[in-house]
């Protein structure tokens, strides 16, 4: 993998994005299954719906950011480079090469 140089505020929206996915994961899987929903014997509330529509919206916006982030238009090749920041955003530390 090539050697990058990420701004701190973009690790900083990646860490955040992975912390939205898992915040997503977390309520989805606190919602009945669609076994027991289709089956009648449980049901999603509205307040799980909006707590979910929430964590999405949160997850895109986020999402968003990263996509818009000034520093991929010098980034040179960005499939690699969005790799790169996302297995720097895991470990916690920049990868080079």
């Amino acid at each position: 993998m090539a050697d990058f140089d990420f701004p701190a505020d973009l690790l900083e929206l990646q860490r955040a994005w992975y912390a939205a996915d898992a915040r997503c994961e977390e309520v989805a899987a606190s919602h009945p299954s669609a076994r027991d929903v289709v089956a009648g014997v449980a049901e999603v509330t509205e307040e799980q719906r909006a707590e979910l529509a929430q964590a999405r919206a949160e997850r895109l916006d986020l999402s968003e950011k990263l996509q818009r982030h000034p520093w991929w238009l010098e980034a040179g090749d960005v499939f690699t480079a969005k790799q790169a920041l996302r297995a720097a955003a895991r470990t916690g530390d920049t990868p080079t090469e």
